[in-house]
């Protein structure tokens, strides 16, 4: 037996509740009052109900068929924020690397890394496992980006147990008149047992006003004493810088000392490009102690930290900010002394610091 619909006629099967082509609604009672809507042998029947039927095409039952399309939309859509919700509580709850679920405001912040600053000019603070910092960059009162390091926990990265730290972000500035558009994505890992930088990954790109991208990769050998500093860029060949240190750059750029209004250390090394070598000297003094008020709030008595890099005819000064606990709320990278280009001026303040569930 089939059911033929009392609105437009459509031929329907026996289990079938509602029309397939309008959606009205189909009874077993209303099939059975409605005998010329049932199947016959006769063929002159047949040919009659067929006419019937083709005199109500789709087109003459918008409201209906409009009707079971939001009925189909409406679970569609059901299912698939219910999906997200499914997603959202049990995947993303046991991530780390997506910061902007879940996250849970706390106390402090991260841990300093002049290493990273030292040897490639780029920030790297270090998180407690499974917290997110992020720093907004500033320049003369005006917020260009953003900046966030995540420490997802410890990995192994070379035999060495380490922790390993994400990062990314943005930013927009103004150079000569031109407006720059950067984003950029951080990968390191750091020792557990002695905190030395193992490996240190920066990629960016500039997207306005032109297309570049560019990467640069610290590899880290303890046993030789080098850092291997490899960039690759889309406007050239990759070039790869090797600096020689000795014992005395750990120890001055891990600050194992305590700090103090006057701390001096000083060190001389060589970086060779291309065969050719470059003696640089790293200067790092305190000079000062100020409380800092940031967005994440007010890290008292921290300690003015200046890095000095002196290499030929050019130089550059960072300063950190780094209170008793070795939190680093705020610093300024790579201010040169000998040329306007770079970031001179640019402030680097910690804006968020939390966790994720």
């Amino acid at each position: 037996m089939s059911k033929y619909c009392p609105d437009c006629g459509a031929n329907n099967s026996d289990e079938a509740g509602f029309c397939l082509n309008c959606g009205a609604k189909l009874t077993h009672d209303f099939q059975q009052n409605n005998s010329h809507y049932e199947e016959v042998d006769n063929q002159s029947k047949a040919y009659q109900k067929n006419k019937e039927v083709n005199r109500y095409p789709i087109s003459n039952a918008p409201s209906r068929n409009y009707k079971f399309i939001t009925v189909i939309s409406v679970i569609i859509i059901s299912a698939v924020i219910i999906g997200a919700y499914l997603i959202s509580g049990f995947i993303f709850t046991n991530e780390t690397n997506n910061p902007s679920i879940n996250k849970v405001a706390v106390k402090g912040g991260p841990k300093f890394n002049i290493e990273s600053i030292v040897s490639s000019g780029n920030a790297l603070t270090t998180p407690d496992i499974g917290h997110t910092a992020v720093y907004g960059y500033y320049m003369n009162g005006e917020k260009l980006g953003e900046i966030s390091f995540t420490n997802t926990g410890q990995e192994n990265y070379k035999g060495e147990q380490c922790y390993n730290i994400i990062g990314g972000g943005s930013y927009n500035f103004e150079i000569y008149g031109q407006s720059m558009d950067l984003g950029f994505e951080i990968n390191a890992y750091l020792s557990k047992s002695d905190g030395k930088l193992a490996y240190f990954y920066y990629d960016f790109d500039i997207n306005e006003p032109f297309n570049i991208d560019m990467s640069m990769t610290l590899d880290i050998n303890k046993e030789n004493n080098e850092i291997t500093v490899t960039v690759n860029s889309s406007l050239m060949e990759s070039q790869s810088t090797i600096i020689e240190t000795s014992e005395d750059y750990w120890d001055c750029t891990l600050l194992q000392d305590d700090l103090f209004v006057g701390y001096l250390k000083e060190l001389a090394y060589t970086m060779s490009v291309m065969g050719i070598e470059t003696e640089v000297n790293l200067i790092i003094s305190v000079t000062g102690i100020e409380d800092v008020t940031v967005n994440q709030g007010t890290f008292e008595d921290c300690y003015v930290v200046e890095i000095e890099q002196e290499q030929g005819i050019t130089s550059s000064i960072s300063t950190l900010w780094i209170d008793e606990n070795g939190i680093c709320p705020k610093m300024q990278l790579g201010g040169s002394s000998t040329s306007s280009f770079g970031y001179e001026g640019m402030i680097i303040e910690l804006e968020e610091y939390y966790t994720t569930y």
